[in-house]
C-alpha cells in the first residue's frame, strides 16, 4: 500500500513539474523572437572594424532585413562580457543624424512601457553616446560612467563586405555596474541611415517598438563548456528524479 502512494505522488509530481517545464518554454516560444551569443573564442579589439578575419566568426550572425547584420559573443573574466559588433553595409556617409539603438530588458519584466531597470543606448552620427533609462513611462536620459561600455565605430571594409560601411562595435558587463543582464535577457536593436530616410527604422525583431518592451527579442547564452541548454524546469525534473531514487533506495537499505 506504501509502496502504490509513494508511485501515486512521484507521478502527480512529475506531472506537475512537467507541466511548468512546458509553461516555461511556452513562454519562451511566446518571445517576439530569440537568438544566441556564443562563447568567445577570438577575443575582438574594440576599435569599430574587423582587426582579424576571424575576430567575430565566432558569433552567430542575425540580419536586420538585408542591409544589417550584428554579432554577439560572451566570455568571464572579473565579469561577464558580451561584446557585439553591429555593420550597417548600405550607410557609406556620415551624417549627424544616422544612429543606432540598442535596448536592454536585463530581468525580461516586459511591458508596454520603458521600466525602471530598462536601459537604451544611443550612438548618433557615429560619435556621441547617450543612455537611457526607463521611468514606467517613457525613457530619461541618464549620465552613466565611461566604464559602462567600450564602443568604437568606423567607416571600413570587413569579410563579410568589400565596400567600407560603418562599423559599430562595444562590449559590456553582463553583472557588473549599472545595467545588469541576466543569463538571457531581452534586447532590441534598430538603425537609421539618414541618408536613406525611405528605408525608415528597421530593427530586431521585425516590427518592434523601442517604446514596448514586450515587442523585444530574447538574447539566449551558449557555452561548450558552461551548456545553458537545459531549462529551468528540466533541471528541476532531473533533480526531482535524483530526489526520488535516492529516497527509494534509502528505504530499501532501511529495510534490509
Amino acid at each position: 500500500m506504501i509502496r502504490k502512494k509513494l508511485c501515486t505522488l512521484t507521478t502527480v509530481a512529475f506531472l506537475m513539474l512537467l507541466m511548468v517545464s512546458v509553461g516555461a518554454i511556452n513562454c519562451v516560444l511566446a518571445q517576439a523572437a530569440e537568438r544566441t551569443s556564443y562563447a568567445t573564442v577570438v577575443t575582438p579589439t574594440i576599435d569599430g572594424m574587423w582587426t582579424s578575419e576571424d575576430e567575430w566568426t565566432d558569433g552567430e550572425e542575425t540580419m536586420i532585413g538585408d542591409v544589417v547584420a550584428f554579432r554577439s559573443t560572451w566570455d568571464m573574466g572579473d565579469f561577464v562580457m558580451t561584446r557585439w559588433i553591429i555593420e550597417f553595409f548600405t550607410d557609406t556617409t556620415e551624417d549627424l543624424a544616422d544612429r543606432v539603438d540598442f535596448c536592454i530588458d536585463g530581468d525580461q519584466s516586459g511591458g508596454s512601457a520603458p521600466q525602471e531597470g530598462d536601459f537604451r543606448f544611443r550612438i548618433s552620427g557615429h560619435t556621441e553616446l547617450v543612455w537611457y533609462e526607463g521611468d514606467g513611462t517613457t525613457w530619461i536620459e541618464k549620465d552613466l560612467d565611461e566604464t559602462e561600455i567600450e564602443w568604437a565605430t568606423s567607416l571600413s571594409e570587413s569579410p563579410t563586405e568589400s565596400t567600407p560601411h560603418w562599423i559599430l562595435e562595444f562590449q559590456i558587463p553582463k553583472n557588473g555596474g549599472t545595467v545588469q543582464l541576466g543569463i538571457t535577457w531581452n534586447l532590441r536593436v534598430s538603425v537609421y541611415d539618414s541618408s536613406n530616410a525611405l528605408a525608415g527604422r528597421p530593427s530586431w525583431p521585425e516590427g518592434s517598438d523601442q517604446d514596448v518592451p514586450d515587442t523585444w527579442g530574447m538574447e539566449n547564452y551558449s557555452s561548450d563548456t558552461i551548456p545553458e541548454g537545459l531549462s529551468f524546469g528540466v533541471l528541476v525534473l532531473l533533480s526531482s528524479a535524483a530526489v526520488i531514487v535516492a529516497t527509494v533506495g534509502l528505504r530499501k537499505r532501511s529495510k534490509n
